[in-house]
């Protein structure tokens, strides 16, 4: 074999090599996500500018990585809300989109720190780095994964609006995904996973009870991705039934499971809810157990 033969199948194995290797989450960068939404206040109806603000950075991040974006605006229970929803093309191509996968995280905060310790501060909104901010940035992180490869199924980032209204003014939940649901009568993703309060420097997320009767199959998928891994903030134990994003999917028969920490924090709907509390290795965890779902999916299928 001459020299430069030799030098070509270096360089191919070398480029077969590169493109194998699995994308790593990083989780530095999902903290600084957390830090860029915290700047613009808590995200809750009453602060317009913050919620306006911290809209158009998830959109300014989303842009420049080719994902196809959808702003969705509603009305509900006289509050005006917005969903996002940005597609990442099976393998790059956009007339891939029989099967899909969702992704989806809450970006609006609660407006009243009702659980507060100090009773003179639970009419003050809640700064939600780990309600609210995390999930954010465990999305906008995979989106720079799906956007340097695209994975082998279309992926679909929601960002829903208004679900920390529950039990405020008699409102429930997840405003935003029931919106959404009723907006998109026929979407039917083949799997979903919501991600939500995931940053905690003591992660716990035990088996939520409605993903684990619902969707127990997907749910299954992931907590062996999980152990694979060797990624200890999953818990493989019964948590709790807990309403959240994945319920109106649930309950129009799309399989989503529910990633959240439980016990819930000391400093839920607190004001304490800051980026103190938060740890970029809680959140590679989840990021990396995503990615492998993700750019695994077609041999989990398989088996």
């Amino acid at each position: 074999m001459g020299h430069i033969q030799r030098l070509l199948l270096i360089t191919l194995f070398a480029a077969i090599s590169a493109t194998a290797e699995p994308l790593l989450f990083d989780g530095q960068l999902a903290m600084q996500h957390i830090v860029n939404q915290l700047a613009y206040g808590p995200r809750e109806p009453g602060n317009q500018k913050a919620k306006q603000g911290t809209l158009a950075y998830i959109e300014q991040t989303l842009q420049p990585l080719d994902a196809k974006l959808n702003q969705q605006t509603f009305s509900a229970y006289d509050l005006q809300g917005t969903n996002l929803w940005a597609s990442f093309p099976a393998d790059g191509n956009i007339e891939s989109t029989k099967q899909r996968i969702m992704l989806g995280a809450h970006w609006d905060t609660r407006p009243h720190a009702d659980r507060d310790r100090d009773k003179s501060q639970r009419l003050l909104p809640v700064p939600g780095a780990n309600d609210g901010a995390s999930g954010v940035a465990v999305l906008l992180e995979m989106a720079r994964l799906l956007a340097a490869r695209p994975a082998p199924i279309t992926v679909d980032l929601i960002f829903f609006d208004l679900e920390d209204m529950g039990e405020i003014g008699n409102r429930p939940f997840s405003i935003g995904a029931r919106q959404f649901i009723a907006t998109n009568p026929s979407y039917r993703p083949s799997a979903g996973i919501i991600v939500d309060m995931v940053c905690d420097k003591n992660l716990s997320i035990p088996r939520e009870l409605y993903s684990q009767t619902r969707a127990r199959p997907l749910m299954d998928q992931l907590w062996a991705i999980a152990k694979r891994q060797g990624a200890r903030a999953f818990k493989n134990r019964p948590g709790h039934y807990i309403s959240d994003d994945h319920l109106p999917f649930l309950e129009a028969g799309i399989p989503v499971v529910d990633l959240i920490h439980y016990p819930f924090p000391a400093y839920w709907h607190s004001t304490e809810d800051s980026i103190d509390k938060c740890s970029g290795d809680s959140l590679k965890q989840v990021g990396n157990v995503l990615s492998d779902f993700i750019y695994t999916y077609g041999q989990n299928q398989a088996k």
